[in-house]
């Protein structure tokens, strides 16, 4: 009887370990978590469990997203913010720790540090304004490599940005090495993320693929007919600061946090697109789903 207990309890151990690790980091929009696990619910094709690290400085908002978080049940891990007042990362003379650039860097490589890089298997980190609306299988995507993401480049330099990247941190050589700093990088001013040059420049054999983009720029009175269909939509919707990645996979709202300053009437706008977007997917997806 003993014997069948352990048994029982070993097989309800063994699957209720996540084998993918999503890692988000919020900083404002606590109304985007919700959406995020409805998506990921829907589209993600792998077991994993969802992870938010909470940046907030302000407590209204801090609370929200921890509120956002129980209720969903979703792990929420706060982010000290006394790393923000010393140099978590290296910073050259004169840089400002506060610089929005420096604090997401922190954000991104605290998180790692302190789980990402002890979860022996797949992580994937994504932006908090970054949403899926088409089926994506981590595991298929990642068998013929330890690392992807989006390329950014300046100059000679090319490095992943931080807002969509999936390790195997079972396959993945000298992991702590890995830095997503921001600042100079080789003499040429870089975002968050620049510093994965140096990564790969000590470590040419590492296995990497690139996140392909296509972003919305085209003007509302634009032929839509030979776009597809999300892309159709969001030209239509006057939505053009956005973006796909993954083949129309993943959706990126941008600057959900507002570092561009836009207007309260912009994001609204912009939001009822996103809502929009979402439900279209989904419904799509369900339709597809129930003709098949």
């Amino acid at each position: 009887m003993i014997k069948i207990f352990l048994a029982f309890f070993l097989v309800i151990v063994s699957t209720s370990e996540a084998k993918l690790l999503v890692i988000t980091h919020a900083y404002k929009r606590p109304d985007f978590i919700p959406l995020q696990e409805k998506t990921f619910r829907k589209f993600l094709k792998d077991d994993y469990e969802f992870v938010v690290f909470n940046d907030a400085r302000e407590p209204k908002i801090y609370s929200a997203i921890d509120q956002t978080c129980k209720q969903l049940n979703i792990r929420c891990i706060p982010i000290p913010q006394e790393i923000h007042q010393r140099p978590y990362l290296p910073r050259m003379p004169g840089e400002l720790y506060d610089h929005p650039c420096v604090t997401c860097a922190n954000v991104v490589q605290y998180s790692l540090d302190t789980l990402g890089f002890d979860h022996n298997d797949l992580v994937m980190i994504i932006d908090s304004d970054m949403f899926l609306v088409g089926d994506l299988n981590v595991s298929e995507y990642m068998k013929d490599c330890e690392i992807a993401g989006h390329a950014q480049s300046r100059s000679f330099i090319t490095y992943l940005w931080n807002g969509i990247v999936f390790f195997n941190m079972n396959t993945l050589p000298a992991k702590r090495e890995l830095s997503f700093n921001c600042g100079d990088v080789a003499g040429q001013p870089c975002d968050v993320g620049g510093h994965t040059y140096y990564y790969f420049q000590k470590h040419p054999q590492v296995r990497k693929k690139f996140v392909n983009q296509i972003f919305v720029q085209a003007h509302v009175n634009e032929d839509t007919t030979k776009h597809h269909p999300y892309l159709r939509m969001m030209i239509e919707e006057g939505v053009p600061n956005s973006e796909f990645f993954l083949d129309y996979k993943l959706f990126h709202y941008r600057g959900g946090g507002n570092w561009d300053y836009q207007s309260d009437a912009y994001h609204r706008h912009k939001t009822a697109a996103l809502h929009k977007l979402i439900d279209f997917a989904i419904n799509s997806a369900t339709e597809n789903s129930n003709g098949s």
